[in-house]
């Protein structure tokens, strides 16, 4: 039993202890059949000497068969296939050319998505006006879109901006793009 109080005591006690498990691992080996890995050591009513008492005494080593527990460990190694994710947002670039006719602003353009076949979404047009004031102002148009299959989504459109404007720029922005199933028949 180690002792906290006394170094010198437990050093040597832990020296017996590895010294008296070396031994029962070098002797595994040569033990009887009854022997296995998970069962290293004859059960516990296996045949003692005659002079063998069951438990020790001061004067006495008791022989009971000593347990050891052996621990093993081994390296395994597995892969897993994991499904593709469905793509369910998807990146669509718009391409727009836009000319000013009188009150009105015509736009055409595209959309174009690499990313999924069947898709849909909006976008919002953003045309920049300067009125007879010389202000500057922002008329919004939400636009939506769908497709298919997947070539390009051709759109042209007519905007109204007033009367003695001036179109500075025709922008789309807040383009959303999502993937759809295309329909099973």
């Amino acid at each position: 039993m180690l002792n906290g109080s006394d170094p010198q005591r437990n050093c040597a006690a832990k020296r017996r202890l590895n010294t008296v498990r070396l031994l029962v691992l070098l002797l595994l080996p040569g033990l009887s059949p009854q022997v296995t890995a998970q069962n290293p050591l004859p059960p516990r009513g296996a045949e003692r000497s005659p002079d063998c008492l069951p438990r020790a005494s001061r004067a006495t080593i008791h022989c009971d068969p000593i347990e050891v527990v052996v621990h093993t460990e081994k390296e395994v190694t597995f892969s897993l296939e994991i499904p593709s994710l469905k793509t369910v947002h998807c990146a669509a670039i718009t391409e727009i050319e836009y000319t000013q006719r009188d009150t009105i602003v015509s736009v055409e353009g595209r959309i174009v998505n690499t990313d999924c076949a069947a898709s849909k979404g909006e976008y919002r047009l953003t045309v920049r006006i300067r009125d007879e004031n010389r202000e500057l102002k922002t008329l919004e148009f939400l636009e939506s879109w769908q497709r298919q299959d997947d070539q390009p989504v051709q759109f042209k459109d007519d905007y109204p901006i007033g009367e003695n404007a001036d179109v500075v720029s025709v922008r789309p922005s807040q383009l959303a793009c999502a993937c759809t199933e295309t329909p099973t028949e």
